[in-house]
């Protein structure tokens, strides 16, 4: 059987797919939350407690420019594609 990578995951599994502390995880989807309120995500990048991937990985690649005003607008805009491409070859990887 062949197992799938989930979208949307806990703050838990975010911890660990990533190798990050929770407490980091807790403060990035703070983050996040701010990016939703400005557009760079759309509302739906949290749902009911959990976090999509490929938000978060976007998020962790450009979270010191998008929090300075002046290096914020050499952010390329949100490319969910290839931040799915990458979450999934990092789970292919972890999951063979």
């Amino acid at each position: 059987m062949k197992k799938w990578m989930s979208v949307y995951s806990t703050k838990a599994d975010i911890a660990r797919f990533f190798g990050i502390s929770r407490g980091t995880v807790y403060e990035y989807i703070k983050g996040i939350e701010n990016e939703i309120q400005q557009g760079r995500y759309a509302s739906c990048a949290i749902a009911e407690g959990k976090v999509n991937r490929a938000v978060f990985l976007d998020y962790m690649q450009y979270r010191k420019r998008l929090k300075n005003k002046n290096l914020r607008k050499f952010v390329p805009g949100f490319d969910a594609r290839k931040s799915y491409e990458y979450c999934l070859a990092m789970w292919e990887e972890d999951n063979g």
